[in-house]
């Protein structure tokens, strides 16, 4: 287990293991994106991009939203990605629900704030170039402004760090 929160264990080959992402990786908040250690391209490489679908800029309290996330680029082989909905003053705003095993909640993170990812069986290409992950976002009942930070990797599949395009999103919503 890493010592800090910002420390990631790189694991490759039968190893690999992308249900165990250790650490926020949303860019919100003052969190890094999966673009601290998949750095050869910038950060929302033209040829790609991170879809958000289902929620506007509005909510209307306690309402249960689907929501669809798509990260797509040209070379996509295998995707990934990490989400939060939070109040302005970083606390948890709602509830991810899911069926299946293609999502999950981050492990080694604090249960005060959900961080919804991929699991192993949810990195596969659902499209040509394209991985998407659908979900319920339960809007909370409090009506305040909610902030979603999602970060995404479509990554090319060579089991290490370098080639993969990063996707960070911050989406405002107001009720």
């Amino acid at each position: 287990m890493p010592e800090k929160e910002s420390e990631m264990i790189i694991t490759t080959g039968e190893d690999f293991n992308p249900e165990h992402l250790d650490g926020p990786f949303t860019g919100g908040f003052g969190e890094q994106t999966c673009h601290s250690c998949h750095f050869d391209y910038d950060l929302n490489q033209e040829g790609g991009s991170l879809m958000v679908e289902g929620v506007d800029n509005t909510f209307k309290p306690g309402k249960s939203y689907d929501i669809t996330v798509t990260v797509e680029s040209e070379h996509l082989e295998i995707g990934g990605f990490q989400m939060t909905a939070r109040f302005e003053d970083g606390t948890q705003a709602g509830e991810f629900k899911w069926t299946g095993d293609h999502l999950m909640l981050t492990p080694s993170i604090s249960d005060e704030v959900q961080y919804l990812q991929h699991s192993r069986e949810g990195t596969s290409p659902t499209a040509e170039r394209e991985v998407s992950w659908t979900f319920t976002w339960n809007a909370p009942e409090r009506s305040e402004s909610v902030i979603f930070n999602v970060a995404a990797n479509a990554g090319n599949y060579d089991d290490s760090v370098f080639g993969d395009w990063i996707y960070a999103k911050e989406i405002h919503l107001k009720n």
